[in-house]
């Protein structure tokens, strides 16, 4: 099972989200900003550098909010999404099409990745 780690960054009571480029089975979609965790590496390093690399900004995570697994045509994933802040710097567009602070309420109002629909549910609704 390949293993994903992803950041529930918030600010302001908004959330970002990230919209991916073309290619694989979730382009053009959104997704919470991630990726990969490296063989050695945790979910927690994972999602630290992901920021890093992906939006050059430094991040705090508050915890573990929720693991699931999502089967994709190409396989299983194992997905962990860490509740964070951003410590320093500005979120930039290095990777992906678009980013956006939205407030919960309107994260259903963009296509996210498949495996990340459950979590835009959880989300979105009223605490």
């Amino acid at each position: 099972m390949k293993r994903i780690a992803a950041a529930i960054l918030r600010r302001n009571d908004k959330i970002l989200i990230c919209r991916r480029g073309p290619g694989g089975s979730c382009g053009y979609l959104w997704e919470f900003p991630g990726g990969k965790i490296e063989p050695g590496e945790t979910g927690e390093d994972c999602a630290v550098r992901e920021c890093r690399e992906e939006l050059g900004v430094e991040i705090q995570l508050q915890g573990l909010r929720e693991e699931t697994v999502y089967e994709y045509p190409d396989g299983l994933y194992g997905f962990a999404f860490y509740d964070g802040v951003i410590i320093s710097g500005e979120p930039e567009k290095r990777v992906h099409l678009e980013i956006r602070w939205v407030s919960p309420e309107e994260l259903t109002d963009f296509s996210f990745c498949p495996a990340d629909r459950p979590m835009v549910e959880r989300l979105s609704r009223p605490i």
